[in-house]
């Protein structure tokens, strides 16, 4: 009878051990919630995903990844409000972070709030200054809005950085224009038609290049645009007095 007893004692230890064993932090409530947050996001039920992690967060108000992946599921839902709350949640509790400081910039920008928006992005490069993506978005919200002289900088490193984004080149190509840079846009637009054959691109260089008095590069310019139905008219008129002036009599 002993050595029964003795037997059923080890089992129970056996039992004891495993049940302690199998529950982990992870199985608290917190955790579990936010993987079934993060299952319905998956999915695109960005409204259950928000109501499992705001859950995640009661059970634990410090829950980083729960507050985190509340932000994505609110720009998931357009509810841009709420995602900046969310990803200012996850900033004040961990400032380093170069995802919350990005997307924080994001929800930010769509609520009008530039200058907010600009602090975010800022932040953002502090920690991954080569980040061309968010670079990007950072000089073209401020070109947008009309702080030109604040995206210039941004635009050149990113050009400094052979950016293979023609919409950058573009836009660096008009600034040095408006400002009488025209080496400067016939460089930025010679790069931008090398990375993507664009009719009004081509037809700008031409445009430039006639300012420079550099007829044979103008002339090259409007012959390819011309190869593009949207700016083809122009661009034959433009070759016609090239070629006018090429066989007009010199004065005696």
């Amino acid at each position: 009878m002993s050595g029964f007893l003795g037997l059923a004692a080890a089992w129970l230890l056996v039992a004891v051990a495993g049940a302690a064993h199998a529950q982990t932090l992870t199985d608290d409530p917190a955790f579990a919630l936010y993987r079934q947050a993060v299952q319905a996001a998956e999915t695109k039920d960005y409204a259950r995903a928000s109501e499992l992690a705001r859950q995640a967060i009661a059970a634990y108000p410090d829950h980083l990844l729960a507050w985190y992946l509340l932000g994505q599921a609110a720009m998931g839902r357009g509810a841009w409000e709420e995602a900046a709350d969310a990803f200012g949640n996850v900033t004040r509790r961990y400032p380093d972070s170069f995802a919350a400081q990005r997307d924080l910039g994001l929800a930010l920008e769509h609520l009008g709030r530039v200058d907010d928006a600009r602090a975010a992005f800022e932040t953002a490069l502090a920690r991954q200054p080569d980040n061309q993506d968010v670079r990007i978005r950072l000089a073209f919200m401020l070109y947008d809005k009309g702080q030109r002289d604040a995206a210039l900088p941004h635009l050149e490193a990113l050009a400094a950085a052979n950016t293979t984004a023609p919409e950058v080149w573009l836009v660096l190509a008009r600034t040095y224009y408006d400002r009488s840079d025209l080496l400067g846009s016939e460089k930025a637009f010679t790069r931008a038609a090398a990375l993507r054959d664009d009719g009004k691109t081509w037809f700008n260089l031409g445009v430039v290049r006639l300012r420079l008095n550099d007829a044979a590069g103008a002339q090259d310019a409007f012959t390819h645009a011309a190869g593009h139905a949207e700016v083809r008219e122009q661009a034959t008129r433009e070759l016609d007095k090239l070629r006018a002036a090429a066989i007009k009599p010199a004065p005696k």
